[in-house]
Formats: C-alpha cells, sequence, structure tokens
C-alpha cells in the first residue's frame, strides 16, 4: 500500500500554520508557548496509534506527534494509509479521532513543509493534504472529532471532515480556519467544508478576519456540536457513536454522500490545479518571507 508513491502521482492557495494557536476572541489571537514550539519530531515512532474495538465496531485514532500533532507530510501519509485500513475492515463501522498531546488537538498544516521546499516538494505535501480531506470527508464510516485541546487551521479543517464534533469545554482552548492571519487564502474547498457546516455569511467573516473562536463561541455558529468537561470528551465521543450506529449504514451513507458529493466532485476534477495553484503562491518570494518572519517570531517567543 505504496500511498505516499500513490500520492506523488495524483491536486491552492491556502491553509497553512503549525504551531500557532489558542485564546482568540474575535480574531485576537494570542500564541500559546505549547504551541510555539519549534521542536521536530524526527523519531521514527509512529505518529498515528489506533485500537479498534471488535465487539462494538468502532476505531479510536490517537494522534501522537509531539509537540502539536503538525500536519507534515510524513504524519498526513500515515494518517492517510490508517484511515485506508480501517475503510478496509468491514467490521470497521465507526472512527473517533482525538490527540495525545496535552491541550493540543492538531495545530494545523506544518509550516516547515511550506518554507523553503521545492516545487516538487510543496506539490507532494498538498496532495497530502487533499488525500487527508478526501478520504475523511467522503469515509463510509462513522466520523466523530473528539476535540481535546486547541485546534487551528488544519487542524479545524480534520475536525470539519468529521460527522460530529465534541470539544472540551476550556476557554483556553480555540478552534477556526485563521489562515488570513498569516496572509494566506484557504483554498475553496477548505472554504465549502465550513460553509456547509455553518453558513455562507458566517464562513464569510470567519475566513476573512481569520478568526478563531473559543469553544462556547465555536458552539453558537455550529462548528462544533457539543461541548463537554475536558475528561468526559473521549467518554461523550463513544457514547455519541452508539446513536449515529444505531442508524442503518446503507442509508446513513447515501445521505452523507448526498450532502457532501458536489464538493468531493468539485476537488477532485481540479486536484492538480488546486496543486498547481499551491505551489505557485507559497512558493513566492514574498510567502516565503512572510512565513521566515513568523518563524522567526515563533523563535523569539519560544527563547
Amino acid at each position: 500500500m505504496a500511498l505516499r508513491a500513490a500520492l506523488r502521482n495524483k491536486c491552492g492557495l491556502s491553509g497553512l500554520l503549525s504551531q500557532w494557536s489558542s485564546c482568540s476572541s474575535h480574531g485576537r489571537v494570542c500564541v500559546s508557548p505549547v504551541l510555539v514550539s519549534q521542536q521536530r519530531n524526527n523519531s521514527t515512532s509512529p505518529k498515528i496509534k489506533v485500537d479498534v474495538d471488535q465487539s462494538s465496531g468502532v476505531a479510536v485514532m490517537h494522534m501522537q506527534s509531539p509537540p502539536v500533532n503538525s500536519l507534515s507530510l510524513d504524519f498526513l501519509t500515515e494518517f492517510c494509509i490508517s484511515v485506508e485500513k480501517l475503510e478496509m475492515d468491514k467490521s470497521c463501522r465507526g472512527l473517533i479521532i482525538t490527540s495525545s498531546q496535552p491541550k493540543v488537538f492538531s495545530a494545523g498544516l506544518d509550516i516547515m513543509e511550506m518554507y523553503g521546499k521545492s516545487p516538487e516538494r510543496c506539490g507532494e505535501f498538498w496532495r497530502a493534504v487533499q488525500e487527508m480531506w478526501l478520504k475523511m470527508y467522503s469515509s463510509n464510516m462513522v466520523t466523530i472529532a473528539a476535540i481535546n485541546g486547541s485546534s487551528p487551521a488544519g487542524g479545524c479543517l480534520m475536525s470539519l471532515t468529521c460527522d460530529y464534533r465534541i470539544m472540551a469545554d476550556n476557554p483556553r482552548y480555540s478552534i477556526g480556519l485563521n489562515e488570513t492571519q498569516l496572509g494566506i487564502v484557504a483554498p475553496f474547498w477548505f472554504k465549502d467544508t465550513m460553509t456547509n457546516t455553518v453558513g455562507h455569511r458566517t464562513t464569510e467573516i470567519a475566513l476573512e478576519l481569520g478568526l478563531l473562536y473559543s469553544p462556547a463561541e465555536a458552539l453558537k455558529i455550529g462548528l462544533v456540536d457539543q461541548l463537554v468537561p475536558e475528561d468526559q470528551v473521549l467518554t461523550t465521543a463513544t457514547q455519541t457513536m452508539t446513536k449515529w450506529l444505531a442508524i442503518p449504514d446503507h442509508a446513513r451513507q447515501i445521505t452523507k454522500s448526498m450532502m457532501r458529493k458536489p464538493i468531493i466532485d468539485k476537488l477532485t476534477s481540479n486536484r492538480e490545479a488546486d496543486i498547481q495553484n499551491f505551489v505557485s503562491f507559497i512558493t513566492k518570494d514574498s510567502i516565503q518571507k512572510s512565513l521566515r518572519m513568523y518563524l522567526e517570531m515563533l523563535k523569539k517567543r519560544k527563547g
């Protein structure tokens, strides 16, 4: 299952962001020390841990890539392979995604995958981001995001691909597509995914201002479906899954496809153009300069 090789042969502006986040209110972004660490996880240890309950047919995927589950090419490749294996397992009907890292679900796309890289490498990376979205947004499984920490940018996108979102009720956490805060533009499929969730006007304001929402704000606009105490996120996700699995699979799957297929088809038919848009955008001198300034800012904060 040489997914990485397959991805290399398949389609931007877009999303960015790793090590960015947290306490924001109506566009005022704060950067939490735990999320700005530039530590790189170069070990060969698995970045994804999957536990499958054979009796219930529910898998729990733990993202475990220190320090903040940045969506690097290696992480995304492992993630996609894990989802593909679960899809092939006919006994697996539901997937809960959560984080093993404290205070963060996922800090989003790995900025180091976009800074100082060749166009070829940037294209390979963006193809993997697309693949993650396509696999999750079109999954036949019931998918629930158990958001137990901050989830900006790509982390927010990942949670939006799920059927249901449960977030820890902690005002220090935040969630949203905040790309414009860094001078980056969210691509059409990021936008469409959020529009399908919270509506056109809310998405327009959120994307233009690069808003990060507190859990209470996210619940109010429908970005998440439920808030629970932090120590009950996974338990609640497991209980909620039982309700979803009570619906006959074929009826639920066809309904899900009917709701999501237009956006999926739109990306599928424009993958290569989307990759080229992303590569041409992210490799511009002005954008690379912005990324460099951002990295320098993170280093100063860390210092």
